[in-house]
């Protein structure tokens, strides 16, 4: 039987912490499962999210704002555009680019959005205007630490390599 990890009641912020650490993990949980239904991996599911969420860009772009290779994001693209989640478009301005543009998304994830949407409206109609601001921010401010951090830990922690012996 799994224990629950203690709680620091006297510390917030520890609580806080700890209760992002255990969403992140849902949230990759999550990731995995969608994707896998959908039939692409987790990673062209997380490029595709982005592209919808944000909007049309290069390929260039949407490498950069998901850490691929402009190599393997070529790939993605392919991938995603197999499954219907985006398409390639010629740059009006520039011939030589290409625009990914977002298709509208498979009906089974917009179900799945839906229900979980309409359940966090649920929980959220508990707060005032106000506090779900704050939420809002605190959210923000969550999101800036962690885009700050993340490139600290990808150089801190060692690259581990495969010592198997031919």
């Amino acid at each position: 039987m799994l224990r629950k990890p203690l709680r620091c009641p006297a510390d917030p912020a520890v609580e806080y912490m700890h209760l992002l650490r255990k969403l992140m993990r849902l949230g990759v949980g999550w990731t995995n499962d969608v994707a896998e239904s959908l039939g692409v991996n987790s990673t062209d599911l997380m490029a595709g999210s982005y592209l919808y969420d944000v909007g049309p860009m290069t390929a260039g772009e949407l490498a950069k704002a998901t850490g691929l290779t402009t190599g393997a994001m070529t790939a993605a693209i392919d991938r995603l555009e197999r499954a219907g989640f985006a398409t390639r478009e010629a740059d009006v301005h520039d011939r030589r680019k290409v625009i990914i543009c977002p298709t509208k998304l498979p009906a089974k994830l917009l179900s799945m959005r839906e229900s979980a949407t309409k359940k966090a409206r649920v929980i959220f109609s508990r707060y005032s205007d106000a506090e779900l601001l704050r939420l809002i921010e605190s959210m923000r401010d969550s999101i800036a630490i962690f885009e700050k951090e993340i490139p600290n830990f990808k150089k801190a922690l060692p690259k581990i390599k495969n010592n198997k012996k031919k």
